[in-house]
């Protein structure tokens, strides 16, 4: 064999070995091992998962991402309606991961409200944030994955992520919010609002050159996403849970409170797997466009002012259904 066959061969062999071998032993050697990546996330759904657990009767929990962390406030919901509510978002795409872990706080008879964000109806690979989050605080959730997820969530991840994760947990062992981060646990009130994103704090200018879609680029619902929007629906069902998808709040970057063209579609898209699941759509999407100086740090995040008006408006939607 010539020197280059070798060379090739040798760096084929050691590759595979390196994937084979290496990467996964550094993953499980990270399993289960708290760090500071993920603990703002872990000590969100304490102070969540606390507050329906410390509850009697019938819930009404928020199941979204980003935008319902920063636009619901659940404790008005609960004196308003008088039954406990709880903010189950936070700011990471969970996807399927959010879908499983509210499981565990649910009992027959609670209600659930879904205004998921556009994106999260489409496919895409497995979040690295999601997989840093279940490698470090739910390595039980890891263990009862499908084989194939298992791969999926041990290869998203970075061998270089990990390898400098043993180096910084042997450095510096324990390390945790900052106080000085507005996302901080402290800015969460017990039902699980984020409290910090006031107007006067960051007051979300209009964007110069808005854009001319929404939604450009993409293709809702993903068939795999259709696929466990649609176990979590069956799982719902069984366990006498009320669920209701609605509309996220968002700000409209054509300034016209209306979807078009490619826009449209994507609104029929979700319209139409909600009613193949028989689930009820609460509200018009129109409902819940809102103006720049209602939105905090993104068009799809409300400040203080936004997040009043919304949780109004979810409130009446929910009225007839408690």
């Amino acid at each position: 064999m010539n020197p280059y066959k070798k060379f090739c061969v040798s760096f084929v062999f050691l590759s595979l070995f390196f994937l084979m071998v290496i990467h996964p032993a550094l993953f499980f050697a990270n399993l289960g091992i708290p760090d500071a990546p993920s603990r703002t996330i872990d000590n969100w759904f304490k102070i969540k998962e606390a507050h329906a657990q410390n509850s009697s009767g019938r819930r009404i929990f928020v199941l979204s991402c980003s935008t319902a962390l920063y636009g619901v406030d659940t404790s008005v919901m609960e004196q308003e309606l008088g039954i406990t509510a709880v903010n189950f978002a936070t700011t990471v795409s969970l996807r399927k991961y959010m879908f499983d872990r509210i499981k565990t706080s649910l009992t027959s008879g609670d209600i659930i409200i879904m205004p998921l964000e556009y994106h999260v109806y489409r496919d895409t690979r497995t979040e690295e944030e999601v997989c840093v989050y279940i490698l470090e605080y739910d390595p039980d959730y890891f263990y009862s994955l499908p084989l194939i997820e298992k791969i999926s969530c041990i290869y998203t991840l970075k061998t270089l992520f990990l390898f400098k994760r043993i180096v910084a947990r042997i450095i510096s062992p324990s390390y945790g919010d900052s106080e000085d981060n507005f996302l901080s646990s402290k800015y969460l009130n017990a039902n699980g609002d984020l409290t910090s994103n006031t107007y006067e704090a960051s007051p979300y200018k209009k964007p110069y050159f808005p854009e001319k879609q929404n939604f450009a680029g993409y293709k809702v619902p993903g068939s795999k996403t259709a696929h466990f929007i649609g176990d979590f629906v069956e799982y719902c069902k069984g366990a006498h849970i009320d669920l209701y998808a609605t509309w996220p709040p968002l700000y409209s970057v054509t300034e016209k409170k209306e979807f078009f063209d490619h826009d449209a579609e994507v609104l029929n898209g979700i319209k139409n797997l909600w009613l193949s699941l028989n689930v009820t759509i609460l509200g018009d999407y129109r409902d819940a466009f809102f103006e720049a100086d209602e939105c905090y740090n993104s068009p799809r995040h409300l400040n203080d002012r936004g997040k009043a008006k919304y949780t109004k408006h979810l409130i009446e939607l929910i009225k007839p259904y408690i």
